[in-house]
């Protein structure tokens, strides 16, 4: 099968999308798929396998990743037309790429298949600006962008959902978020998500079912191996609580800190490893506090690889926005147990593996306490070992091979 997978972030070093897509290139060619990876021109590193078409894209150097657009007009698509034949076109960003890969499909006449990674109405909270200029960016953008690409009826309609815990819909922007989700589905012939709750909600805000499929994302066999060959250094009378990802007010790293300074417990340490514009406050959040490190941006494999091996547990402080942090696969391979708040969150979580606690920073706190005892980690990180059978690569290249297969004969079905 000849695939197109195309993202808008930088390759593949800009965060979880990245690293899951560079898996599913790599787990895809091993079956003896043809894959193609579009994707932005910038800070690519790339990959050893398939073949690469640097797209152009609307950036400004300085700002986060995910403000990076591939250009996705009908001269590009006609541009990469013309060089690559594809079978399907899978996108995993909700922006240009979205929207270059429906004019793919439109000129080729094969189906499109998107993912949905992120969720903007999860964001509201925490990021009230940021989030208010999303919400509009994909309602007079993007859908309206999508729409013209595709020169087709939508295959079902989209409104705007009753307002509901379930699905964050607690102001009008987020209800107009899951609204703009179900118009994206609307337009491509199949979405996945990791996080079956993503596929939930969107049914909710289109009243139907969407026929989307959840497609966990696996780990990455050079970060297995890379972990494996790691030698675990630390002493064994502290505990090392662990937090992997971008420095941004939607991870909620403030409530972190202070879970940690308010659980106060002797001989330990909390790992921040990531960068991003929040650094300088939580920095000034964590003052003198004994055992805080912030690690800043890792992007070498072997630099995770030893903070993964020489931690005792994975902390998780996002709430209602992740779908499934890659970092979860990651810590599992280290047999890391994992402390988090976000109940939505069971993708690579059972109540074997992993300690669930209520958002509030007293809650964490005291999830750090009982952590902090060797024999609860332990009996927790041995459950971990049927998770990682269960994330493999294989099993991932496999089941969106499957979701193509489904996607060319609803595209056929439908003429």
């Amino acid at each position: 099968m000849r695939i197109g997978l195309l993202i808008d972030d930088f390759f593949p070093a800009s965060g979880g999308i990245g690293r899951s897509m560079q898996t599913q290139m790599e787990e895809l060619t091993a079956q003896g798929h043809e894959v193609t990876l579009i994707a932005p021109d910038r800070h690519l590193e790339k990959p050893r396998v398939g073949r690469v078409i640097e797209c152009p894209t609307i950036y400004r150097d300085g700002l986060p990743a995910h403000l990076s657009v591939l250009h996705p007009t009908e001269r590009r698509a006609r541009l990469i037309n013309k060089v690559a034949k594809l079978d399907v076109v899978h996108s995993q960003t909700d922006r240009g790429a979205l929207v270059l890969a429906a004019r793919l499909a439109r000129l080729q006449n094969i189906p499109h298949v998107h993912t949905f990674h992120a969720n903007i109405a999860g964001t509201h909270t925490v990021l009230p600006f940021a989030s208010f200029w999303g919400t509009w960016a994909y309602e007079l953008l993007t859908t309206r962008a999508l729409a013209m690409a595709t020169k087709r009826p939508p295959r079902f309609y989209s409104s705007l959902p009753p307002f509901s815990k379930e699905v964050d819909a607690h102001n009008i922007f987020s209800r107009m978020d899951w609204r703009s989700y179900g118009w994206i589905a609307a337009h491509v012939d199949l979405v996945t998500s990791p996080a079956q709750y993503m596929l939930d909600n969107i049914e909710r805000a289109v009243g139907g079912p969407i026929d989307g499929i959840a497609i966990p994302n696996a780990y990455n066999r050079p970060m297995r191996d890379a972990i494996a060959a790691t030698t675990r250094n630390r002493r064994s009378d502290t505990v090392r609580f662990l937090s992997i990802g971008r420095l941004s007010a939607e991870k909620r790293l403030s409530v972190l800190i202070k879970a940690f300074k308010k659980a106060n417990l002797p001989n330990a340490e909390l790992v921040i490893v990531g960068d991003g514009d929040q650094r300088k406050k939580l920095q000034a959040l964590a003052g003198d506090f004994p055992g805080i490190d912030f690690r800043g941006h890792l992007s070498d494999r072997s630099a995770i690889a030893y903070e993964l091996a020489n931690a005792d547990t994975l902390v998780l402080s996002s709430y209602r926005f992740d779908v499934q942090p890659m970092v979860i696969v990651e810590a599992a391979l280290a047999g890391l147990p994992t402390l988090y708040c976000d109940d939505r969150l069971t993708t690579g979580l059972t109540d074997s593996s992993a300690l669930l606690t209520e958002p509030d920073y007293r809650s964490l706190a005291r999830g750090m306490a009982k952590m902090a005892d060797p024999q609860t980690r332990a009996a927790y990180s041995a459950a971990t070992v049927e998770l990682v059978e269960k994330m493999s690569p294989a099993t991932m290249a496999a089941s969106y091979v499957a979701a193509y297969n489904e996607a060319i004969e609803r595209k056929a079905a439908r003429g």
